[in-house]
């Protein structure tokens, strides 16, 4: 695998999250006239093993969290909202039109998955679909915000050249009981700073009132909030991963 491209890790062949994923990021690609690579593979290919291996994962789906975790889930309701998504109805008789993979995508479906998408890291799982910028996973489980997503390309691909000094006006907590994993977090917050030159008024906190955990969302630790965002839980960011998320509120 290049690390200079874009890949969706998804299903094969593509459902309507992970082809409605890869639409965006094509646009979004195409409208910062970049000249970067987009690719979808199977979660069940080895290059999807080896991405999810890097972050103590295995690649799986919805379907997979819930087996696992015994998630009670309404498929049949699920895959009938993904049947009658995109079509469009005729004044003269039924529905019209065989819509594309991605047009059967909407915001209701990864309402519908939400349990399992929540779940997934407890389950060890890097559920569908994922999200990979130059190596890095920074989004698995749902179609992130497109705006977002446009942050993390833009700052991944148009902003290597502006120079090492940064300056970032925040706050970033690593929560955590004290455990190996939380400590590891907390250093690799401190190396994606470093990377970047250093970062002015980039103050970094631990936190370890469970309390406090509970108020911010924060079920599974260790846990990553910038800017009062949660970034990531149960999981512990690579220096590479945490810079992308830093540099797309640049």
């Amino acid at each position: 695998m290049s690390t200079d491209e874009i890949l969706i890790i998804g299903t094969d062949p593509p459902c309507p999250r992970c082809d409605y994923l890869k639409q965006v990021v094509v646009d979004i690609v195409n409208d910062l006239h970049l000249s970067v690579p987009v690719r979808h593979i199977g979660y069940t290919s080895e290059e999807a093993h080896q991405l999810a291996k890097a972050e103590g994962l295995v690649p799986g789906t919805a379907k997979d969290v819930a087996k696992k975790l015994g998630i009670a889930m309404d498929w049949p309701a699920i895959l009938n909202m993904i049947d009658t998504a995109g079509l469009t109805e005729s004044s003269s008789g039924p529905p019209q039109c065989c819509p594309s993979a991605a047009a059967r995508w909407t915001p209701e479906l990864d309402d519908a998955l939400r349990p399992c998408e929540v779940q997934a890291l407890r389950a060890g799982i890097m559920m569908t679909p994922v999200l990979v910028i130059n190596g890095n996973s920074v989004h698995q489980g749902c179609v992130p915000d497109a705006d977002q997503t446009r942050n993390w390309i833009k700052s991944a691909y148009t902003q290597a050249s502006e120079g090492n000094r940064r300056s970032i006006e925040t706050e970033i907590e690593v929560l955590g009981t004290g455990c190996k994993k939380c400590d590891t977090l907390y250093d690799n917050v401190l190396i994606a700073i470093d990377s970047l030159g250093g970062a002015e008024g980039c103050s970094v906190k631990k936190r370890t009132d469970i309390g406090y955990f509970r108020k911010m969302g924060v079920a599974v630790t260790p846990g990553l909030i910038i800017r009062g965002q949660i970034v990531s839980t149960g999981r512990v960011l690579t220096p590479d991963q945490i810079v992308v998320h830093l540099e797309s509120i640049l």
